[in-house]
Protein backbone atom coordinates (compact mmCIF):
# COMPACT_ATOMS: atom_id res chain seq x y z
CA UNK A 1 0.00 0.00 0.00
CA UNK A 2 1.45 3.67 -1.27
CA UNK A 3 0.77 6.67 0.60
CA UNK A 4 0.79 10.42 -0.68
CA UNK A 5 4.62 11.46 -1.54
CA UNK A 6 6.38 13.09 1.17
CA UNK A 7 8.73 15.28 -1.14
CA UNK A 8 10.76 13.27 -2.95
CA UNK A 9 9.78 10.33 -1.78
CA UNK A 10 7.17 7.59 -1.60
CA UNK A 11 6.13 5.78 1.64
CA UNK A 12 4.49 1.94 1.25
CA UNK A 13 4.36 -0.81 3.67
CA UNK A 14 6.81 -3.72 3.44
CA UNK A 15 6.33 -6.48 1.56
CA UNK A 16 8.44 -10.12 2.32
CA UNK A 17 10.30 -9.03 -0.61
CA UNK A 18 12.15 -6.14 1.45
CA UNK A 19 13.05 -8.57 4.10
CA UNK A 20 16.56 -8.37 2.74
CA UNK A 21 16.62 -5.01 2.37
CA UNK A 22 16.06 -4.58 5.57
CA UNK A 23 18.13 -6.95 7.39
CA UNK A 24 21.15 -5.79 5.40
CA UNK A 25 20.47 -1.65 5.98
CA UNK A 26 20.42 -3.10 9.58
CA UNK A 27 23.56 -4.68 9.36
CA UNK A 28 25.29 -2.42 8.00
CA UNK A 29 24.79 -0.09 11.13
CA UNK A 30 26.35 -2.62 13.24
CA UNK A 31 22.79 -3.13 15.50
CA UNK A 32 23.53 -6.87 15.46
CA UNK A 33 19.86 -8.33 13.97
CA UNK A 34 19.52 -11.40 12.29
CA UNK A 35 17.34 -11.57 9.07
CA UNK A 36 14.88 -13.68 11.13
CA UNK A 37 14.93 -10.66 14.05
CA UNK A 38 13.57 -8.31 11.00
CA UNK A 39 11.37 -11.01 10.16
CA UNK A 40 9.72 -11.37 13.51
CA UNK A 41 9.05 -7.64 13.45
CA UNK A 42 7.12 -8.21 10.29
CA UNK A 43 5.42 -10.56 11.59
CA UNK A 44 4.02 -8.45 14.54
CA UNK A 45 2.77 -5.66 12.53
CA UNK A 46 2.81 -5.99 8.55
CA UNK A 47 0.92 -3.20 8.01
CA UNK A 48 2.59 -1.03 10.95
CA UNK A 49 6.14 -1.55 8.71
CA UNK A 50 7.53 1.41 6.16
CA UNK A 51 9.83 1.84 3.38
CA UNK A 52 10.93 5.04 1.78
CA UNK A 53 10.73 5.01 -1.92
CA UNK A 54 12.96 7.56 -3.71
CA UNK A 55 13.00 7.05 -7.71
CA UNK A 56 11.35 3.20 -7.43
CA UNK A 57 14.40 1.96 -4.80
CA UNK A 58 14.03 1.64 -1.22
CA UNK A 59 15.69 4.33 0.61
CA UNK A 60 14.80 4.17 4.31
CA UNK A 61 12.96 2.14 6.79
CA UNK A 62 10.70 1.84 9.92
CA UNK A 63 8.70 -0.67 11.89
CA UNK A 64 6.20 0.01 14.32
CA UNK A 65 3.75 -2.13 16.54
CA UNK A 66 0.39 -1.65 18.99
CA UNK A 67 0.18 -3.53 22.25
CA UNK A 68 -3.00 -2.18 23.30
CA UNK A 69 -3.10 0.95 23.91
CA UNK A 70 0.65 1.61 23.54
CA UNK A 71 2.86 1.92 20.23
CA UNK A 72 6.15 0.96 19.59
CA UNK A 73 8.57 2.15 17.13
CA UNK A 74 11.94 1.18 16.02
CA UNK A 75 14.72 0.66 13.16
CA UNK A 76 14.12 3.70 11.62
CA UNK A 77 17.30 3.84 8.66
CA UNK A 78 17.67 5.73 5.69
CA UNK A 79 20.17 5.06 3.26
CA UNK A 80 23.25 7.46 3.80
CA UNK A 81 22.86 9.12 0.37
CA UNK A 82 19.75 10.17 0.79
CA UNK A 83 20.06 10.97 4.71
CA UNK A 84 19.08 15.15 4.92
CA UNK A 85 16.60 14.83 2.72
CA UNK A 86 13.21 14.45 5.02
CA UNK A 87 13.15 10.79 4.71
CA UNK A 88 13.72 9.88 8.41
CA UNK A 89 10.32 12.61 9.04
CA UNK A 90 8.34 11.12 6.51
CA UNK A 91 8.60 7.41 7.91
CA UNK A 92 8.16 8.61 11.65
CA UNK A 93 5.04 10.48 10.32
CA UNK A 94 3.60 7.51 8.67
CA UNK A 95 4.17 5.19 11.72
CA UNK A 96 2.80 7.55 14.20
CA UNK A 97 -0.30 8.05 11.93
CA UNK A 98 -0.78 4.03 11.96
CA UNK A 99 -0.67 4.01 15.59
CA UNK A 100 -2.79 6.89 16.33
CA UNK A 101 -5.36 5.48 13.55
CA UNK A 102 -5.63 2.06 15.23
CA UNK A 103 -5.88 3.40 18.99
CA UNK A 104 -2.34 3.95 20.41
CA UNK A 105 -2.54 6.67 23.32
CA UNK A 106 1.64 6.49 24.22
CA UNK A 107 4.04 6.36 21.43
CA UNK A 108 7.67 5.09 22.94
CA UNK A 109 10.73 4.23 21.50
CA UNK A 110 14.66 4.23 22.19
CA UNK A 111 16.96 7.08 20.32
CA UNK A 112 20.27 7.91 19.94
CA UNK A 113 21.46 10.94 20.92
CA UNK A 114 22.00 12.28 17.71
CA UNK A 115 18.43 11.00 16.14
CA UNK A 116 16.88 12.59 19.49
CA UNK A 117 16.09 15.97 17.78
CA UNK A 118 14.19 14.89 14.84
CA UNK A 119 11.86 13.15 17.37
CA UNK A 120 11.42 16.21 20.18
CA UNK A 121 10.23 17.36 16.60
CA UNK A 122 7.50 14.95 16.52
CA UNK A 123 5.88 15.77 19.73
CA UNK A 124 8.43 13.42 21.77
CA UNK A 125 9.47 13.93 25.29
CA UNK A 126 12.68 12.00 26.84
CA UNK A 127 11.73 10.26 29.90
CA UNK A 128 14.80 8.17 31.17
CA UNK A 129 18.01 6.92 30.04
CA UNK A 130 18.49 3.10 28.80
CA UNK A 131 21.59 1.60 29.61
CA UNK A 132 23.34 -1.02 27.16
CA UNK A 133 25.64 -3.63 29.07
CA UNK A 134 27.79 -6.38 26.92
CA UNK A 135 30.42 -8.78 27.87
CA UNK A 136 31.53 -12.47 29.03
CA UNK A 137 29.90 -13.16 32.26
CA UNK A 138 31.97 -14.46 34.96
CA UNK A 139 30.49 -18.04 36.31
CA UNK A 140 29.70 -18.16 39.88
CA UNK A 141 29.40 -21.62 40.97
CA UNK A 142 26.79 -20.59 44.19
CA UNK A 143 24.45 -18.88 42.10
CA UNK A 144 24.27 -21.88 39.43
CA UNK A 145 23.65 -24.10 42.54
CA UNK A 146 20.78 -22.04 43.32
CA UNK A 147 18.68 -22.41 39.21
CA UNK A 148 16.15 -25.21 41.05
CA UNK A 149 14.47 -21.96 41.40
CA UNK A 150 13.66 -21.28 37.91
CA UNK A 151 12.66 -23.97 35.52
CA UNK A 152 12.65 -24.49 31.89
CA UNK A 153 9.47 -21.94 30.40
CA UNK A 154 6.62 -23.71 28.41
CA UNK A 155 3.87 -23.02 25.69
CA UNK A 156 1.50 -23.45 28.31
CA UNK A 157 3.37 -20.92 30.67
CA UNK A 158 3.60 -18.33 28.31
CA UNK A 159 -0.04 -16.56 29.05
CA UNK A 160 0.51 -16.41 32.33
CA UNK A 161 3.55 -14.90 31.97
CA UNK A 162 2.11 -12.19 29.02
CA UNK A 163 -0.18 -10.84 32.32
CA UNK A 164 2.40 -10.94 34.72
CA UNK A 165 4.63 -9.02 32.25
CA UNK A 166 1.87 -6.11 30.97
CA UNK A 167 2.10 -5.06 34.88
CA UNK A 168 6.01 -3.77 34.22
CA UNK A 169 6.03 -3.27 30.21
CA UNK A 170 2.24 -1.55 30.17
CA UNK A 171 0.23 -3.48 27.66
CA UNK A 172 -0.04 -7.08 26.87
CA UNK A 173 2.69 -8.73 24.44
CA UNK A 174 1.78 -11.72 23.92
CA UNK A 175 2.59 -12.26 20.74
CA UNK A 176 6.03 -11.32 21.15
CA UNK A 177 6.72 -13.74 23.98
CA UNK A 178 5.34 -16.15 21.64
CA UNK A 179 7.36 -15.49 18.57
CA UNK A 180 10.47 -15.34 20.76
CA UNK A 181 10.03 -18.72 22.71
CA UNK A 182 9.03 -20.71 19.59
CA UNK A 183 12.38 -19.31 18.09
CA UNK A 184 14.92 -19.94 21.35
CA UNK A 185 12.61 -22.25 23.70
CA UNK A 186 16.29 -23.42 25.22
CA UNK A 187 16.94 -19.76 26.09
CA UNK A 188 13.94 -18.65 27.84
CA UNK A 189 13.36 -19.71 31.88
CA UNK A 190 10.25 -18.69 34.50
CA UNK A 191 10.56 -18.39 38.20
CA UNK A 192 7.51 -18.66 40.15
CA UNK A 193 6.65 -18.13 44.18
CA UNK A 194 3.26 -19.93 45.43
CA UNK A 195 2.57 -21.36 41.81
CA UNK A 196 2.38 -17.71 40.57
CA UNK A 197 4.90 -16.19 38.01
CA UNK A 198 7.36 -13.61 40.08
CA UNK A 199 9.81 -13.44 37.37
CA UNK A 200 11.12 -14.40 33.66
CA UNK A 201 13.84 -14.50 31.37
CA UNK A 202 14.33 -14.74 27.27
CA UNK A 203 17.32 -14.45 25.04
CA UNK A 204 18.04 -14.99 21.28
CA UNK A 205 21.07 -14.96 19.07
CA UNK A 206 21.88 -12.22 17.16
CA UNK A 207 24.98 -11.90 14.68
CA UNK A 208 27.43 -10.86 17.32
CA UNK A 209 25.93 -11.91 20.85
CA UNK A 210 22.84 -13.59 22.80
CA UNK A 211 20.44 -10.77 23.55
CA UNK A 212 18.94 -10.99 27.10
CA UNK A 213 15.61 -9.68 27.21
CA UNK A 214 12.80 -9.21 27.67
CA UNK A 215 13.80 -10.09 31.92
CA UNK A 216 11.00 -8.97 34.55
CA UNK A 217 11.41 -10.13 38.29
CA UNK A 218 10.02 -8.85 41.64
CA UNK A 219 13.52 -9.29 43.25
CA UNK A 220 17.12 -9.19 42.30
CA UNK A 221 17.57 -12.78 43.81
CA UNK A 222 15.15 -13.80 41.43
CA UNK A 223 16.58 -12.24 38.35
CA UNK A 224 19.96 -13.66 39.48
CA UNK A 225 18.70 -17.38 40.23
CA UNK A 226 16.86 -16.92 36.69
CA UNK A 227 20.13 -15.65 34.90
CA UNK A 228 22.00 -18.74 36.06
CA UNK A 229 19.38 -20.93 34.56
CA UNK A 230 19.82 -18.85 31.33
CA UNK A 231 24.16 -19.25 31.86
CA UNK A 232 23.50 -23.00 32.48
CA UNK A 233 21.93 -23.72 29.14
CA UNK A 234 24.43 -21.58 27.38
CA UNK A 235 27.83 -23.43 28.90
CA UNK A 236 28.67 -25.22 25.82
CA UNK A 237 28.66 -21.97 23.90
CA UNK A 238 30.99 -19.14 24.23
CA UNK A 239 29.00 -16.24 23.22
CA UNK A 240 29.63 -12.14 24.19
CA UNK A 241 25.89 -11.17 26.13
CA UNK A 242 23.99 -7.81 25.72
CA UNK A 243 21.08 -6.23 27.26
CA UNK A 244 19.61 -2.65 27.90
CA UNK A 245 17.63 -1.43 30.73
CA UNK A 246 16.15 1.19 32.48
CA UNK A 247 18.59 3.38 34.27
CA UNK A 248 16.49 3.58 36.95
CA UNK A 249 16.62 0.37 37.77
CA UNK A 250 20.08 0.37 40.27
CA UNK A 251 19.37 -3.05 41.29
CA UNK A 252 19.94 -4.11 37.43
CA UNK A 253 23.14 -2.06 37.33
CA UNK A 254 24.58 -3.84 40.38
CA UNK A 255 23.24 -7.62 39.07
CA UNK A 256 25.06 -7.43 35.45
CA UNK A 257 28.44 -5.30 36.41
CA UNK A 258 28.61 -8.02 39.39
CA UNK A 259 28.04 -10.83 36.62
CA UNK A 260 30.73 -9.33 34.37
CA UNK A 261 29.02 -7.58 32.04
CA UNK A 262 30.73 -3.83 31.12
CA UNK A 263 28.22 -0.51 30.13
CA UNK A 264 28.67 0.16 26.58
CA UNK A 265 26.75 3.21 25.90
CA UNK A 266 22.94 4.79 26.14
CA UNK A 267 20.07 5.66 24.41
CA UNK A 268 17.20 7.84 25.25
CA UNK A 269 13.38 6.60 26.48
CA UNK A 270 10.98 8.63 24.80
CA UNK A 271 7.59 9.04 24.91
CA UNK A 272 4.84 10.44 22.98
CA UNK A 273 1.06 11.14 24.12
CA UNK A 274 -0.28 9.67 27.76
CA UNK A 275 2.99 9.12 29.78
CA UNK A 276 0.95 7.96 32.27
CA UNK A 277 1.02 4.40 30.55
CA UNK A 278 4.75 3.57 32.01
CA UNK A 279 4.38 0.24 33.94
CA UNK A 280 6.91 -0.34 36.39
CA UNK A 281 10.33 0.22 35.48
CA UNK A 282 11.98 -0.89 38.50
CA UNK A 283 11.70 -4.64 37.74
CA UNK A 284 12.30 -4.26 34.29
CA UNK A 285 15.96 -6.17 33.92
CA UNK A 286 16.27 -6.35 30.66
CA UNK A 287 13.98 -5.24 27.47
CA UNK A 288 13.46 -7.26 24.41
CA UNK A 289 14.91 -5.01 22.21
CA UNK A 290 15.10 -1.36 21.35
CA UNK A 291 13.07 -1.40 18.22
CA UNK A 292 10.10 -3.14 20.13
CA UNK A 293 10.82 -2.59 23.96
Amino acid sequence: MSMPSKGPFVIRTWKQTDLTYVAESVQREGWGHTRRDIERCWNLEPNGSFIAESEKKPAGHIFSALFGEIGWIGLLIVNPEKRGMGAGAALMEAAINYLGKNGARTIKLEAAEKAAPLYRRLGFVDAFDSLRFRGMPRRNEKQLRRIETASMMHETDISEIAEFDAQYFGANRLSVLKSLHSDFPQYCFAAKKNQRINGYIMARKTLDALWIGPWICTESQIAEFLFGALFESMRKESRYLRLGFPALNTDARKLVEKLGLQLVGKSIHMIRGDRKKQGDLTCIYGIGGPEKG
